[in-house]
């Protein structure tokens, strides 16, 4: 039986899907642009656990008297009681919000799952009837939604619904270890260390197609490329050499999927000069071939 309490107000504001990954988890994807100010109510008729977030633009709303702002670049988590909510839209408003539903009895599971131990759940973390957390999201949780949001968004409409829980699945275990476990070394960065990978982030970013190798940008940075290594991966949560790869292929996909270009010329604006290599690496990245989206 499906475990989903919520009810809406009704209203077309935008087209939704929503999709029983689970009996007690659900995603809901919601799409559009909005033709006027508009405001929808939701209540929640039993507790449950939502992690959100939104790939366009900030969205704003309140959840029992409580002012919520969904990020672009954050994942939002929500703890729900019976409470109602309402979120805010302005007219031109561009939205593209992925939900992700969870019961508590699920919830408590991936906590167990997730810490090896009992005892920490959704009773852990809910404070009266509404409790919210708010995380910015790293490189490998950016990467893990451009996949997911690559389920909805390419091709026929048929996708591998076993792939999609499994982003589904390791983007709340990464939130769900960042609930559990709030002071990792990730954290732990002085703001000299914080400031420096900043740059070295910039650097990297105005210099894809020809990135600086370690030893360049260690000397850039006035520090050892072993510090480098470290601190960027504590930063970030990938290595240099990942960053580049990742930023090149989302690059590469923002190209493909603005039309601008065949897959040949994608990959070589991004820096490749193999075809095959940029293909395959595609692949192993977003689960469908370039090719798929010409």
């Amino acid at each position: 039986m499906s475990y989903l309490p919520l009810q809406y107000g009704e209203s077309n504001i935008f087209p939704q899907k929503i999709i029983t990954v689970r009996p007690d988890v659900h995603i809901m994807f919601s799409a559009g642009t909005l033709p006027q100010n508009m405001t929808r109510e939701t209540t929640t008729t039993s507790p449950i656990f939502e992690l959100s977030y939104s790939r366009k633009n900030t969205l704003y709303g309140e959840v029992g008297r409580i002012p919520i702002e969904v990020r672009e670049g954050h994942t939002s988590l929500g703890f729900l009681g019976e409470v109602s909510g309402h979120s805010e839209y302005k007219r031109g408003d561009e939205v593209h919000l992925y939900s992700i539903w969870v019961s508590p009895q699920a919830f408590d599971g991936f906590c167990e799952a997730v810490s090896g131990k009992s005892g920490i759940g959704f009773g852990s973390f809910m404070r009266g009837a509404y409790s919210h957390h708010d995380f910015k999201s790293d490189a490998k949780e950016e990467n893990l939604k451009r996949k997911l949001e690559a389920c909805f968004t390419v091709g026929t409409g048929q996708f591998n619904r076993l792939l999609m829980e499994s982003y589904l699945l390791e983007l709340l275990s990464i939130n769900i270890e960042r609930l559990i476990c709030p002071n990792e070394a990730g954290q732990k960065l002085s703001r000299v260390d914080r400031e420096q990978m900043k740059v070295a982030r910039e650097i990297l970013l105005n210099r894809l197609t020809l990135p600086p190798s370690l030893f360049e940008l260690s000397r850039i940075l006035h520090i050892n490329d072993c510090k480098l290594k470290r601190l960027f991966k504590q930063c970030y949560g990938t290595t240099v050499y990942g960053f580049i790869r990742d930023q090149r292929l989302e690059k590469a996909f923002s190209l493909l999927e603005q039309g601008e270009c065949n897959v040949s010329e994608a990959a070589f604006a991004v820096g490749y000069t193999n075809a095959s290599h940029f293909s395959k690496a595609f692949q192993k990245k977003f689960g469908f071939m370039p090719s798929a989206m010409i």
